[in-house]
């Protein structure tokens, strides 16, 4: 009975670990792609007042050069934050505890296969 017990436990605490995980990720691609696309609709914005903020004392071609300079400094962040992998603490608690469930069933099972001979032998 406590071998099902256990199992039963380990197999809730995988369930819990895989929806905490897969709901992780939908947040993080909601938030990312609602990022994405305000931040393309100013960095449009910005790039066109600031080439023509820039254009008046550095010509065409070097307020381009400026712009792309800040563009790829936004990339890099944009990407470290992108890269960045955050635990739920309940998603490892979860394993954490599958983790200890399954060591006791087996446990449980190899004291049960320890045994067997013995009572099969005492028959």
């Amino acid at each position: 009975m406590r071998l099902i017990s256990l199992l039963r436990l380990a197999a809730q605490a995988e369930t819990l670990r895989w929806k905490r995980t897969g709901r992780g990720v939908a947040i993080q691609a909601a938030l990312g792609a609602g990022a994405a696309v305000f931040g393309l609709m100013l960095l449009i914005m910005l790039h066109v007042a600031a080439l023509i903020w820039l254009a008046r004392d550095q010509g065409g071609a070097g307020a381009a050069l400026i712009i792309a300079a800040v563009d790829l400094v936004v990339a890099g962040l944009l990407g470290w934050l992108a890269a960045r992998h955050a635990e739920d603490p309940i998603q490892v608690e979860a394993q954490r505890v599958r983790d200890d469930a399954l060591r006791q069933v087996g446990d449980t099972a190899s004291r049960a296969m320890m045994l067997a001979p013995c009572c099969a032998a005492g028959r």
